[in-house]
């Protein structure tokens, strides 16, 4: 009777049990969700910040190079050379006056305008676009300064064709009345170039919403917003941008601090220049605060992983602790040991064969390059003429030889050091890789350039050694099949007791990964089928067993160089050969 009320208490458990995973995962998800959230709105109001940090300089330089020549029209203006200019007197002296001015100020153009508004003194007078002649009346500055008042205007000049800020300031003679303009061109260039080479994205926008300012010169004369008909007719009609088109920007602005522009998202901060209405926007790509929030949600979810699995361990165990204990019978306990030795053989039998799986692919990975090798010596054989003598029958026996050596390597895993070391020629180790690989460079068609000194020995294992310059031939095969190149160069060389086999080729190259990186187990930089990331992590350990090193490096001009540096023999050893 207890016995049945236990079994219906375990079972109407079962349900219970079987849902806290799914509650404590759909938590858990929900959990790293919102941390992803507040990582995102952390860092965006960080990068809020420094973007309005940013902008508060870019402001500053803005201001202050338009405000730092508002005074000096004025003060042209009541220079008695410059109002005896309108009265009809010779405008030489006042030409190199202007021209002075110009040259000490940084300015890109100083002029005189009558009241028609043509120009009739330049501090540009004797060069090639000179403004003196040009009658610029049409101009908002000279119109308003006409009306007595001091005018600040962007445009493209009409005679040069370059951007400038102009500053104009009326000219009154003794009775107060105004009878003609003095003006002021201020090069935009310089401060554009400052933008474009501060790598970072500010543009300025006027009071239509069109681009005068920008770190990217693609953006310049752009429009942010809608502009009536009626606008852009004026702007026409003043010439203010010249012939450029004023073409709608990919512009639309999310939030108050975010905005979408050609395609990419930008934390967004703006600020009112202190004059003419100007706008300035700075944009900070998005994708910072998104980077660092997945890394802070990988972390932190990580770990708030672990602690609900651990959790969940633990009240497992508990669980199976408490119903145990509630059993109280001795073949429940027997039964609880068995599966736990059987739990305990299954968690050994898995290292092993996950070991084991290891050393079997390493053995499938070297095997793969003499079977290459032997099924291109076949192919060749099947191709000549039947009644002739085989001349590949002693190189397949060499490949042979190998494969079956090859077999013999996972001994080097237990012990590295029970293969035959004896004095070896470099130049033999080289020429017998290169013929192992003949074949696969002419179907290839890769030119190879060897450059050899001779009697540069060491002592090693010959197999072992070619085993890695095949390997390293082969991935230089695998790098100039990505591209168009066809360029391999071999060089021995001696370097006091050191030699150097270096294989040099203008392929793709590794990238940004290091050499330790190449040499992990199971790290390869090929497609899936072509290899098991072994090639490298082997041919460092044979070379280290050498008592040598493996280097690599990307070249400047592409490709990759793979050196391989090998104690010399000395001369005893030498002369046992």
């Amino acid at each position: 009777m207890v016995e049945n009320s236990f079994q219906n208490l375990k079972y109407d458990a079962q349900p219970a049990r079987k849902s806290v995973p799914f509650i404590l995962v759909s938590i858990t998800t929900l959990a790293i969700g919102l941390l992803f959230f507040i990582s995102l709105t952390y860092f965006k109001s960080i990068d809020l910040e420094a973007a309005e940090t940013r902008l508060s300089l870019y402001e500053r330089s803005l201001n202050d190079t338009l405000e730092r020549f508002q005074y000096f029209p004025f003060v042209l203006a009541q220079d008695p050379l410059v109002r005896d200019g309108l009265t009809g007197v010779s405008t030489g002296p006042l030409n190199s006056r202007l021209a002075q001015f110009a040259e000490k100020s940084g300015l890109e153009a100083i002029y005189l305008m009558d009241s028609w508004g043509r120009v009739l003194a330049a501090s540009n007078h004797d060069k090639d676009h000179s403004f003196v002649g040009q009658n610029y009346g049409f101009r908002p500055y000279f119109k308003q300064a006409m009306d007595g008042q001091r005018a600040n205007y962007f445009g493209v000049g009409a005679t040069t064709g370059r951007p400038g800020f102009f500053v104009s300031e009326p000219v009154q003679n003794d009775t107060g009345s105004v009878v003609g303009v003095i003006t002021i061109k201020l090069d935009a260039s310089e401060l554009q170039h400052a933008w474009e080479n501060g790598g970072e994205n500010v543009l300025v926008s006027n009071t239509d919403g069109i681009v005068v300012l920008s770190s990217n010169r693609d953006w310049l004369y752009g429009v942010l917003n809608e502009i009536s008909p009626e606008t852009l007719s004026a702007i026409k009609a003043s010439k203010q941008f010249g012939t450029q088109s004023l073409q709608k920007l990919n512009w639309a602005q999310n939030g108050p601090s975010s905005v979408k522009f050609s395609s990419s998202s930008y934390t967004y901060a703006a600020a009112e220049a202190d004059h003419h209405g100007w706008k300035i926007h700075y944009l900070l790509g998005e994708g910072r605060a998104y980077e660092r929030a997945l890394l802070t949600t990988v972390v932190f979810g990580s770990g708030i992983s672990l602690l609900v699995g651990f959790a969940t361990y633990l009240r497992s165990r508990r669980i199976k602790i408490a119903l145990a204990n509630s059993q109280f019978d001795r073949d429940q306990l027997f039964k609880a040991n068995q599966k736990l030795e059987l739990a305990h053989s299954e968690l050994a039998r898995s290292s092993k064969l996950a070991a084991l799986g290891q050393l079997s692919a390493s053995v499938v990975h070297e095997l793969g390059q003499p079977i290459s090798a032997l099924r291109n010596y076949l192919t060749a054989e099947e191709i000549s003429d039947n009644g002739r003598v085989h001349p590949n029958q002693a190189k397949l026996n060499g490949v042979v030889d190998r494969m079956e050596s090859i077999t013999k390597q996972l001994r080097f895993f237990t012990k590295p050091g029970d293969q035959k070391m004896e004095p070896v020629l470099l130049t033999d180790v080289v020429s017998g890789s290169y013929e192992l690989m003949r074949h696969e460079f002419e179907t290839a068609r890769i030119k190879v350039d060897c450059d050899m000194e001779s009697r540069v020995s060491v002592v090693g294992n010959k197999l072992r050694l070619e085993q890695v310059v095949v390997n390293l031939l082969k991935n230089a095969i695998q790098s100039l099949s990505e591209t168009s190149n066809d360029c391999l160069a071999i060089k021995l060389s001696r370097s006091n007791n050191t030699a150097v086999v270096s294989i040099e080729d203008n392929g793709t190259g590794f990238g940004e990964r290091e050499l330790s990186q190449l040499q992990e187990p199971f790290h390869t930089t090929r497609s899936s089928g072509d290899g098991m990331g072994l090639g490298l992590s082997i041919s460092a350990a044979i070379i280290k067993e050498h008592g040598g090193s493996l280097f690599a490096e990307n070249r400047p001009e592409g490709g990759a160089i793979f050196s391989i540096n090998l104690p010399i023999a000395s001369d005893n050893e030498s002369d046992t050969k």
